[in-house]
């Protein structure tokens, strides 16, 4: 199974400095949570995405972190070799073939709230 650890919920202001490039559809970035940090994504104004960092195939191998692409157009395990869709974190590259767990999240005004429970169901 894919690891999971419950975390309190993760608050951002969207409007401090360290988040500016959030403010773009289609930027992402990293922030700490989860089993192995998660990665936000701006899918536009009103959605964002968090999706943790720990690979769906084989979650327990130590190397088994999913990163954000140079392209920025997906996410990549360099471990495994597995790439994700960033609209969905279904995987769109094999080995994976179960998609990245994506945490629930809440956009009220200027500040987002990532919530441990799990959007997707994994």
């Amino acid at each position: 199974p894919i690891p999971y650890t419950d975390f309190p919920d993760i608050v951002i202001n969207l409007n401090l400095p360290q988040y500016v490039e959030l403010k773009n559809d289609g930027a992402s970035i990293y922030i700490d949570g989860g089993v192995r940090g998660i990665i936000l994504y701006r899918k536009n104004s009103s959605t964002y995405l968090a999706y943790e960092r720990n690979c769906s195939y084989q979650p327990n191998e130590a190397c088994a972190t999913v990163d954000i692409d140079a392209s920025k157009f997906f996410l990549i395990d360099s471990c495994c070799g597995s790439t994700f869709n960033l609209d969905d974190g279904s995987p769109n590259g094999a080995p994976a073939w179960r998609p990245l767990r994506r945490y629930k999240t809440y956009l009220t005004g200027t500040e987002l709230t990532i919530n441990s429970e799990s959007a997707n169901g994994m």
